[in-house]
Formats: C-alpha cells, structure tokens, sequence
C-alpha cells in the first residue's frame, strides 16, 4: 500500500542527535541515530531476538544496545554482542535501511537496497541558500498521505479555505478570485517524475498577504513543482511592472533582478495508512524583509497550514465513515489526478496494493485520463 523505492524525508537533519529516535515511515517503524563520528544511521526497529524496540536501546559509539537482553547492534546491522555468549548466530541481523543527509533533511529509502539511487533524491537546494531567512516546522496528519498531495496539488483552494490567511489581501479583504488562476488544474503539466504548474500573474490582480511585505507592486512569476514521492517545491518571484509582457509570458531569465524572492519546500512522509507527517518551511530573501516581517509572514502561512489540517482530518472522516463511496471531480482536479495516475504506475509496477487510495468517481477518473492523454 506504499511506494518502496524512494526516497521520503524522516525529518530535518538537526532533529537527529546522539539518542535513538523512533519514525514509522511508509508502514516501517525504524530506529534512526547518529554513530560516532556524526553518521546517521537508520535500522529497522526490532531486535531479531525478542523483537523488542531498538528505539528503547542505548547508543554505543557506532553501535546500537538492545535495552531487553543486552544484544548489539552494528550500524550494518549485524549482531556483535551477546552478554554471556560468544557465539552469535548470523540470523540476528537487522536489516539497514540507506539513509542521506542533504538539503537540510534526512531521506531514507525504504525498498530495495540495490536500487538506492542518491540520483532520485528531488532537488531542494533552495532550502541551502544562506540569504533566505528560512523557517520551518512540521505537522502530523490523521489522514492517508494521497489527501494531503491532492491539497498540495491544487492550489484552487486557497481563495477559499484560507481567505482569512495566505488568500487574504493586505488590506484584509479576501484577494481576487483569479489571482490562483495560474495554479488551477487547467495549468497542470507533466515532469520528470511529478507535476508543475508555472506562469505569470501581472500586477493587475490583488495580492495576497503573503507577498505584499516583499514586492507591493510587480509582475510575479511562479513555479510550483510535487515530485515524487510527495515532495512540494515552490518559488515564487515577484519583478517590475511589465516584466511579465517582456518576457513573452515565458520564464524569466535567470539574472533578471527580481523585486522579491520567496520559496517553499514541503514534503508529504507517510507514516502509516491513515498518519502523515508534514515538513514545511519558507523563506524570503534576508534583503526584502526585515525579521520581525518575516516572523508575521510566517505566522500567517502556519495558520494557513493547520487549516489544511483540519479540513483533511475531516475529509478523511468522511471517507471512513463511507466505504465504498464516490467523490466527484472538477477541472482543477488534473494536477491531483496526474500526480495521482503516476504513483498508482509506480505503486503497480513494484506490486503494491494501491486499493487503499482514497476513491475517484468513475466518470471523474475517466475524466482524468482523457485529460492526461491530451497532455501527453
């Protein structure tokens, strides 16, 4: 009921010190520490003896003690102690799971070892740049992973769901309708291994709160990419008055100045069926906000991120207590169901079980295929 061969993000590097620490992740629980000398380490978490928590275990300099009868643990996984015997059968094995830190985050595969390719880890770069003031935070869903993606996808909701937030106007009136128009369904287009939405949005629409600190009045290009297996990579950049007609409404060059500059990098880790665990951040450029702007920003966008929260959680209520049942379909529903369509191929082509997916309705799904054949 998992993708398997990717890379999904445990945490945030520095959530990661010298004690063992529990994640479930994809349906795995797993014991994560750092051995000596700063590697982190993640192995499954279950000594092979008693099958007792290794997370309840006792880091030693580059191994991991069992706390129930004293077993240890290589960061291989192999047993090297056992406390009043020396042989060791090499059946107590735990089995490691690969692990990268890059880009501020802690990736680990949870499939086929061999298949391990650092090549598939998405490119979240922007979150490494050192002029951004960068804030970050996560949030754990009661809810399958597929809706939290869906919401990421489509970002048609925003006038709506956070018209009081990230939809809000700086004057605090709810921003223009048509200022999401470049991230409706309609927009969506096929990537390497996710979707994007780009374009531009000239000055003539509202802006929302969110950009108003930084450029009150400009043209603003964004590029909104959701790679697999549910990472969300936005950047936002806001020019002079024009700019957009200059560029023939395509992207920017890259040494145009722009007036301002924000991104967002997000990841979508499932835990279990219906747990998720969200990371989110932001960051503007350093020079387009003084701290205690970026601090009101970021306040907003928190707010606006538990509403998500408390919608999900009660959409996914709703489809437990109806089994079997059918959800409808609008057009800005094509990024969802393109993202959606990718992971089932993925999911099918490993032999996981994607029946645990929360349902479309027939008629939407063919929907969704005829407009993914238009877009191919």
């Amino acid at each position: 009921m998992f993708l398997r061969n990717v890379w999904y993000v445990a945490g945030w590097c520095s959530e990661f010190g010298p004690e063992a620490a529990a994640r479930t992740i994809a349906g795995e629980p797993l014991v994560f520490f750092r051995a000596q000398g700063g590697e982190l380490v993640a192995l499954e978490d279950r000594c092979p003896h008693r099958w007792a928590r290794l997370s309840l275990g006792r880091v030693e300099g580059c191994e991991l003690r069992c706390m129930y009868h004293g077993l240890k643990f290589s960061a291989d996984g192999r047993c090297t102690e056992i406390p009043g015997q020396d042989r060791i059968s090499s059946k107590l094995q735990v089995r490691k799971f690969p692990v990268v830190e890059r880009y501020q985050w802690a990736w680990v595969w949870t499939g086929d070892a061999d298949l391990a390719d650092e090549a598939l880890i998405p490119d979240v770069g922007l979150l490494d740049q050192p002029w951004r003031r960068l804030s970050t935070g996560q949030l754990d869903y009661e809810a399958h992973h597929a809706l939290i993606s869906d919401n990421l996808l489509d970002l048609s909701h925003i006038a709506f769901l956070h018209e009081k937030t990230l939809g809000r106007r700086p004057d605090g009136e709810p921003a223009d309708k048509e200022i999401w128009r470049a991230q409706s369904g309609a927009e969506a287009k096929q990537i390497d291994r996710g979707v994007r939405y780009e374009g531009w949005r000239t000055s003539e629409f509202s802006k929302s709160v969110i950009q108003a600190k930084s450029a009150p009045n400009g043209d603003t290009w964004s590029r909104l990419d959701y790679t697999v297996p549910g990472i969300f990579i936005s950047h936002v950049v806001v020019y002079p008055v024009g700019t957009a007609a200059g560029c023939n409404f395509k992207a920017p060059p890259p040494d145009l100045e722009p007036l301002g500059d924000n991104m967002s990098c997000q990841a979508v880790t499932p835990m279990t069926e219906r747990t998720t665990r969200y990371f989110y951040s932001s960051g503007p450029r350093t020079s387009d906000l003084l701290e205690e702007e970026a601090q009101a920003m970021w306040a907003v966008a928190v707010e606006a991120f538990l509403e998500d929260q408390v919608m999900i959680e009660a959409q996914q209520k709703n489809i437990d207590n109806h089994p079997g049942g059918q959800m409808g379909w609008i057009d800005a529903d094509r990024g969802p169901g393109m993202f959606r369509a990718m992971m089932e191929r993925m999911m099918r082509a490993e032999g996981s079980s994607v029946d645990s997916i929360p349902p479309k309705t027939e008629p939407a799904v063919r929907v969704g295929r005829r407009a993914l054949a238009g877009a191919s």
